[in-house]
């Protein structure tokens, strides 16, 4: 019995998920007037959540196994869990916008299950639970995709369905390779470990890049990025903002934690650090030179997440303790930036039916706070100061010059110079949109907008708030990552 309840303490946060999940089902079935009470619900319920995630960060001192060693729960886990918890509210906020959004309950119920699923992943220390996790993640994204209920929505939501299966199927064929040389699926044991250790190569390395293949999917790096564009401009704003941040998340997550038991002591057959720098350099340039010919905002920042997908593989590559401290403080950023650049998009996309740059001349005459606060999110993303996604990008490439010092490989020499030189190219597109807001005259000379009591204004600008903090104030974000434990 004591056994039991340590297990259900490990998953106590998804637990309370699913309870919320059939609770907002139930609402629906039985009110008629039920849109404020599904937010509400939701909101509160995901709040909850936070609070239960944050519990387990501090007191979580050692790492805790559950359900026959399936799941392990420790800090690095928790913290990670945390950041999705957060992109959850903002989204649940961001929803509100749209006060026509169509079959809100089964909306937010899909999302609570990408949830469920992202921090299932992140916690999994089983191959077979990583599958499992990866296909709630991505049914319920599959659906969520057709959620704009038009023809582009449901193409693309079938596109995205036969991606998706083709990634999971090769994944699956991975796992069951690694399965036949090392009899376990517990891919952290030493017996996993030992089996690799003796096994032949060229099987080995087979294995190792068809698991990656799948996760690659997940976060959209190359090759697997393909999907990302046409999803994200079909796709309700508020699903891809979602997309853009939650499951990107949990899956690099779990690549962390993958790769790191695959380099298998420094012996693995594989060079990680030149592997992870070339995937990184390649992913980094298609998405920058991408996004530069959009003249659709979503399909600008679907190419813009791809390129931070090779900021944070940059990160990783670096492969020390202290570069995957870098890497999850850039993940929060990201996520802050990433959710306030998809706030305005929605937000005007809703109002005003913005769906081009160049809809958005001549902004700042009408809008003028929003305007600015859009200005700070884009120059956060291109890696510009005062922000702090010029902190985030400043720890990764000290990372990575740091362990050039240490390794003395050349490659990473060479993506410290693509990933600047990437960051300059992404200027030209970052601020084509202020430039417009700007600089170019719009057609429409309204009245200002001066409802500075919104909800849009409010989050924008708390959001806003937190990247100028993190700033000039790095070392309480910081501080909180460096407790981090990475013991898997």
């Amino acid at each position: 019995m004591e056994l039991i309840l340590q297990y259900f303490q490990v998953i106590l946060p998804e637990l309370f998920l699913v309870c919320l999940l059939v609770l907002l089902v139930l609402v629906d079935l039985i009110l008629k007037e039920k849109k404020a009470l599904l937010i509400t619900l939701t909101f509160a319920g995901v709040l909850v959540e936070l609070y239960l995630v944050t519990h387990q960060y501090f007191d979580t001192t050692q790492p805790v196994s559950g359900f026959f060693n399936l799941i392990l729960l420790n800090s690095y886990s928790a913290f990670w869990k945390m950041l999705l918890s957060v992109s959850t509210l903002i989204v649940i906020l961001i929803l509100t916008i749209n006060k026509e959004q169509k079959r809100l309950a089964e909306f937010l119920t899909l999302i609570l299950t990408i949830l469920i699923g992202s921090n299932l992943l992140i916690m999994s220390s089983n191959l077979l639970m990583i599958f499992l996790s990866v296909e709630i993640i991505s049914i319920a994204s599959y659906i969520i995709t057709t959620f704009a209920f038009n023809r582009a929505s449901a193409e693309s939501g079938l596109k995205y369905l036969l991606f998706g299966a083709a990634a999971s199927a090769v994944m699956l064929y991975g796992m069951s390779l690694l399965y036949a040389q090392t009899l376990t699926l517990e891919y952290p044991s030493q017996q996993f470990l030992d089996a690799l250790l003796e096994a032949e190569a060229l099987p080995v390395i087979v294995s190792f890049i068809l698991v990656l293949a799948g996760l690659f999917f997940k976060i959209a790096a190359f090759p697997f990025h393909i999907w990302a564009p046409d999803i994200y401009t079909s796709a309700p704003t508020s699903a891809v903002a979602y997309f853009s941040v939650v499951p990107k998340l949990a899956g690099f997550a779990i690549l962390t934690k993958v790769v790191l038991v695959f380099n298998l002591f420094g012996q693995a057959p594989i060079n990680w650090i030149t592997f992870l720098s070339i995937v990184a350099m390649i992913t980094l340039t298609v998405g920058n030179f991408s996004a530069i010919w959009q003249s659709n905002v979503k399909r600008m920042l679907a190419y813009s997440s791809i390129a931070h997908t090779g900021f944070l593989l940059a990160g990783f590559a670096a492969f020390s303790e202290t570069a995957l401290q870098h890497v999850l403080f850039y993940a929060s950023v990201y996520l802050i930036m990433n959710l306030g650049a998809f706030l305005l998009v929605h937000y005007f996309e809703v109002k005003h039916n913005f769906t081009k740059v160049e809809d958005y001349k001549g902004l700042i005459n009408t809008y003028p706070f929003l305007s600015i606060i859009f200005l700070i999110f884009m120059i956060s993303l291109a890696g510009l100061p005062p922000t702090g996604g010029f902190t985030a990008k400043y720890l990764v490439f000290s990372s990575i010059w740091d362990s050039y010092n240490t390794t003395e490989n050349q490659w990473l020499i060479y993506l410290l110079i693509f990933g600047l030189v990437n960051t300059v190219i992404s200027l030209f597109y970052y601020l084509k949109i202020p430039f417009y807001m700007i600089f170019r005259s719009g057609a429409d000379g309204g009245v200002v907008y001066k409802n500075n009591l919104s909800l849009e204004n409010f989050l924008g600008g708390l959001l806003v708030l937190a990247i100028l903090l993190i700033f000039f104030k790095p070392d309480w974000l910081m501080g909180m990552i460096n407790s981090v434990s990475f013991a898997f």
